[in-house]
C-alpha cells in the first residue's frame, strides 16, 4: 500500500508531483483489451496492439479515494531511459474483472516482468498497491522501477 503521508507531501509539494509526471510519462490505450499477442487497443479508427515483447514490465494499483470512486490501473512500462519512463495505460474496474486482466498479463510476462501488486490482483483479486491519485501513484513507480 502507498504511505499516505507520501500523498500529503505530493499535495503540499507540487514541484515533486510536476517531476514525477515529466519522468513517468504515460500514453493511454483506450479501449484495451487482453490478447493472445498482446494488448489490443483502439488507436484512432483502426484496432493497434500492444506486443508481450514490448513491454519490459507491468504494474497494477488501486486508484482513487476509499469511499469514493475506484479503478484499478495498469502500467505497462514500454521504455526506460536514465531517469524516466514510458507507459502505456489503462485501467478496469476492480474485482474479478481487473484480477482476470492480471491473471493474463501475469502468464503472458512471466513472473519477473510483472510488479508484486500485479501478482496479488492476480492471484487474490487486490492489489497490494492503493493510491489517492495518479501523481501519486507516479512518484512510487518510478521509486519501485529505481528511476
Amino acid at each position: 500500500m502507498a504511505d499516505p503521508d507520501r500523498a500529503r507531501v505530493s499535495a503540499s509539494r507540487p514541484d515533486v508531483a510536476a517531476d514525477a509526471s515529466a519522468r513517468y510519462r504515460v500514453e493511454l490505450l483506450h479501449w484495451a483489451e487482453v490478447g493472445e499477442a498482446g494488448i489490443v487497443y483502439v488507436e484512432g479508427p483502426s484496432r493497434s496492439t500492444l506486443g508481450w515483447d514490448r513491454i519490459e514490465r507491468a504494474l497494477a494499483a488501486q486508484v482513487g479515494e476509499p469511499e469514493g470512486v475506484r479503478t484499478i490501473v495498469f502500467d505497462l512500462v514500454v521504455e526506460r531511459k536514465h531517469a524516466e519512463c514510458l507507459v502505456r495505460r489503462f485501467d478496469a474496474e476492480p474485482g474479478k474483472p481487473a484480477q482476470a486482466i492480471a491473471q493474463a498479463i501475469a502468464r503472458h510476462l512471466g513472473r519477473p516482468r510483472c510488479s508484486r501488486s500485479l501478482l496479488e490482483l492476480a492471484a487474490e483479486g487486490v492489489p497490494t498497491r492503493a493510491y489517492p491519485d495518479l501523481e501519486t501513484l507516479a512518484e512510487d513507480a518510478l521509486e519501485e522501477l529505481e528511476l
